[in-house]
């Protein structure tokens, strides 16, 4: 991957897991990354690809963090990243970092001829590959854990559905994301509407809502094996995710096949056990 490439995956990244902190008092800034730990060699990646800056591992979660504060190496990130990012939160966190250095804002524009280096980086930022089940027995859907995930997976039948999604509260930077692609469909997800509850101090009525909840959400979205062959063959990730784009293409071999369907003492069906412990590899 070249340089500018480079930059635009970062781009992406940070407008995921990324944030500028300005300490208006102090008159500096420091800019963090955080992932989770299994993407930990991302990080190390990205530090010794700048050659400045600290690593460490958040306490009380599994959470790992890079860290820079000097003003030399966030003025050589701000040159990356500065006409690239499209995360309206992002965005304005380089514009008052532009406005403390005296640095011009380069907006970006609206349609750029980007590569699929951007998309990659959000995905690997932003984006969730999973493959959900509506139906289980009884015994299966009490089961916890990874474990009762496989079960699940495993004997889920017909009854089960991949997708890949990033989600967002910006409805243009949702439909961004899909011009980028190419590809994927935008669904919309209304807030859920308050509810009523019984105080038990007072004995009356209070309304409640769903805080996480209040927003419109809007998820771009992948499902068709199409689509996923397309990101597969555009879209390199770097993080941990990639394990389930290159198993995605298995899923619909696999599907197609109707292993998925086969009596559990058959080698088709063991074929479809294997690969539903593989899809929970780094689920934790």
């Amino acid at each position: 991957m070249n340089n500018e490439k480079w930059n635009e995956w970062f781009a992406g990244l940070t407008d995921g897991d990324g944030c500028f902190y300005i300490n208006k008092k102090e008159q500096s800034v420091s800019f963090e990354l955080t992932t989770h730990v299994s993407d930990s060699r991302v990080v190390y990646d990205i530090k010794n690809k700048l050659k400045f800056g600290s690593v460490k591992m958040r306490s009380n979660c599994q959470a790992i963090r890079y860290r820079v504060k000097a003003k030399p190496a966030i003025l050589d990130i701000v040159s990356r990243l500065n006409g690239k990012l499209y995360n309206p939160v992002r965005v304005q966190q380089l514009i008052q970092v532009c406005t403390l250095y005296e640095i011009q804002y380069v907006p970006s524009l609206p349609f750029p001829e980007l590569s699929y280096a951007y998309l990659a980086g959000i995905i690997d930022s932003d984006g969730t590959i999973s493959i959900s089940t509506s139906k289980s027995s009884a015994q299966h859907s009490q089961l916890s854990g990874v474990h009762g995930k496989i079960t699940r997976l495993i004997n889920a039948k017909g009854s089960n559905q991949i997708a890949l999604k990033v989600t967002t509260i910006y409805e243009d930077y949702a439909k961004f994301i899909r011009n980028v692609a190419g590809f994927g469909t935008i669904y919309v997800e209304k807030p859920r509407k308050p509810f009523r509850t019984l105080d038990e101090n007072t004995k009356s009525d209070k309304v409640q809502c769903n805080i996480k909840n209040r927003n419109t959400k809007y998820h771009w979205t992948i499902r068709s094996q199409e689509d996923f062959q397309s990101l597969y063959n555009q879209c390199r990730l770097k993080s941990v995710k990639m394990h389930r784009i290159r198993l995605a293409l298995l899923y619909f071999q696999y599907k197609d096949l109707g292993y998925h369907l086969k009596p559990a003492e058959t080698l088709e069906a063991k074929i479809w056990g294997k690969f539903a412990k593989s899809w929970y590899k780094y689920s934790y």
